[in-house]
């Protein structure tokens, strides 16, 4: 029996054709927008085969090691080690990875899909489009704040994505990309995200 569509109140950007095989699932957002949440509510459902990669484990073992310095000294360190996990997760037998990624950044993404090219993953992207008002508020309650500039810049770029960079015609592997607010975000599980029967 198939799950019910995922629905959206913005758009839904490409079919949602079943998946099989090896999957990379990508959540995309700007800082804030509740990308973590999501990731953590699909961990919890404990479904075989899935792994799961956000910046905030590796903040979280540095700071269980001991690491003590601000978080805007440490976050270079964050995003190397969490990157080269991720491109090791990608290169990995676990069957299903899923990765959240603000996605605003065109080199990374391209080394994220070269990397599930090469790998033989098909990718779904489910971007959590909140406003960047409600993605600050986000960073507050989480208590990593980045800078104004920053933030901007993110969202520009975030806007131009929506606009032209979500085309779901095979090309990197992108299969389907669904564009969703927080309270959807909310609702969704990994079955629906992947195309697959409710376990």
């Amino acid at each position: 029996m198939q799950t019910r569509p995922v629905l959206t109140t913005t758009r839904e950007l490409a079919g949602r054709a079943t998946v099989s095989g090896a999957v990379l699932v990508v959540i995309g957002g700007l800082p804030g927008a509740g990308k973590t949440t999501l990731l953590r509510r699909l961990l919890a459902q404990e479904q075989p085969g899935v792994a799961g990669f956000d910046s905030e484990q590796v903040t979280t073992r540095l700071r269980d090691a001991g690491v003590r310095v601000p978080y805007r000294l440490l976050r270079p360190v964050v995003h190397v080690r969490h990157r080269w996990r991720v491109l090791r997760g990608i290169g990995g037998a676990v069957p299903v990875v899923v990765l959240t990624d603000p996605w605003t950044r065109a080199a990374w993404r391209a080394v994220v899909l070269r990397a599930a090219r090469r790998a033989g993953r098909s990718v779904r992207l489910v971007l959590i489009d909140a406003p960047p008002e409600l993605a600050r508020s986000g960073q507050t309650a989480r208590g990593r704040m980045i800078s104004a500039r920053r933030m901007h810049r993110h969202t520009e770029l975030w806007a131009r994505l929506l606009q032209t960079g979500t085309s779901c015609d095979g090309a990197g592997g992108v299969v389907s990309a669904v564009v969703v607010d927080r309270e959807e975000a909310g609702r969704l599980t990994l079955a629906e995200i992947l195309g697959r029967p409710a376990a």
